[in-house]
């Protein structure tokens, strides 16, 4: 395997997966297609219902059957998913679009990861998944915040064509993962000629839990990425409507939502340089300082809650970054895809428990004392995941 031709196909796939156009703009479409707004609701509800079933099962198949074959799969489900939104108006297949494009998200999650991390390991350059990690994430959001900036002219190609471009993109993110080199390949083609899947399976499974019960700074790490990411996404969310209310026009939403998105990218570079800082340090004054950003993303001066969301999104991606690096060195090959969606899985549910409960907070009070109230957990939660007794083996 040549790991530099195998890392520029990986960074192509970022580049390609991340354009995704309709994303930003798919409620529009199905309100201009006649849906009401509880109709809208309810698919989204689909969607991460789907997005919390399936997100451990598609790691898991993605160390049974390869990740270059889950991530060709991904590109598949996703263009299936774009084809239901083209051919009818039935709700129903528009809640199963909803379910094959959170379904394909699930695939790539943790396949990414896993293809990429023991890629690195083939090449005896493991040591450089922190950076890898970073291009990659850089990459993703550049074209994602330019695909979401792009959305005024999605609107007005309409949701045929919108769907259509990304039913192409689908099918491009596939034709490069077909091209992807897989690691371990020759072995795992003389494995899988006697294959009792039943057994395996099972094998697997085992291997799993057992690694959350002989590794739970692991889990915990994983609970703190989650808990930062989750916080930084529900401000993202709200902060659409908050800056509205402080009188900026809708219109003009795009641009500091931009902004935030080049926060990420530069907490992405920062991730990358955090490789000597104690990871317990990192994540304690990270996790407090997000929290503080949080409360200040709900000021009423426009420049300064944009500044302050963009600095929680930087931290947070810094903290992913980290935590995805530091994680990957304690997974195993075999089970690496499965603890990767478990994390995923994480941030899913702390996602469920806290929008939710945010949301109510924002229409009872304010969407200021909901930031503030929710800036204020976030530095407490990580404060004590990292402060646990000496006896958790929380490592330095």
């Amino acid at each position: 395997m040549n790991i530099k031709k195998q890392l520029r196909k990986l960074y192509l796939y970022e580049l390609i997966s991340g354009f995704q156009i309709v994303d930003a703009v798919w409620v529009v479409f199905l309100l201009q297609r006649g849906f009401s707004i509880v109709q809208v609701g309810i698919a989204e509800g689909v969607f991460h219902v789907v997005s919390m079933c399936c997100e451990i099962p598609s790691g898991m198949l993605a160390d049974l059957i390869g990740r270059k074959r889950t991530l060709v799969l991904s590109g598949m489900v996703s263009a299936a998913g774009s084809l239901c939104m083209i051919l009818t108006d039935a709700f129903f297949m528009i809640l199963v679009a909803m379910g094959l494009n959170a379904l394909s998200y699930n695939l790539v999650s943790g396949s990414r990861e896993a293809l990429t991390y023991d890629s690195l390991l083939e090449a005896g350059a493991q040591e450089e998944y922190l950076r890898v990690s970073a291009i990659q994430e850089k990459l993703y959001l550049f074209v994602f915040a330019a695909a979401n900036l792009f959305s005024v002219v999605t609107v007005s190609l309409g949701y045929e064509k919108g769907y259509l471009i990304s039913m192409v993109q689908g099918i491009c993110c596939s034709i490069v993962a077909l091209r992807l080199w897989e690691p371990g390949r020759e072995n795992t083609k003389q494995q899988e000629k006697n294959r009792n899947w039943t057994r395996i399976l099972k094998k697997h499974v085992i291997e799993s839990g057992r690694f959350f019960v002989t590794h739970g700074f692991a889990a915990r790490r994983m609970l703190i990425s989650g808990v930062a990411a989750a916080g930084y996404y529900i401000v993202f969310m709200l902060l659409q409507q908050h800056l509205v209310e402080q009188g900026l026009q809708a219109k003009w939403i795009g641009i500091p939502l931009l902004l935030i998105s080049f926060g990420g990218m530069a907490g992405a570079s920062l991730g990358e340089k955090t490789g000597k800082v104690k990871i317990k340090f990192l994540l304690l004054v990270g996790g407090v300082l997000e929290g503080v950003l949080i409360v200040f993303s709900g000021m009423p001066a426009l420049p300064g809650c944009v500044l302050a969301a963009a600095f929680a999104h930087g931290i947070s991606e810094m903290l992913a970054i980290r935590i995805g690096d530091e994680n990957q060195k304690v997974f195993s090959s075999e089970v690496r895809a499965t603890m990767v969606s478990v994390e995923s899985m994480v941030y899913s549910v702390v996602m469920v428990v806290l929008s939710p409960v945010v949301g109510w907070l924002s229409e009872k009070f304010s969407i200021s004392w909901a930031f503030g109230i929710l800036g204020i957990f976030v530095s407490f939660l990580v404060c004590i995941l990292v402060l646990l007794p000496k006896e958790s083996n929380f490592p330095d």
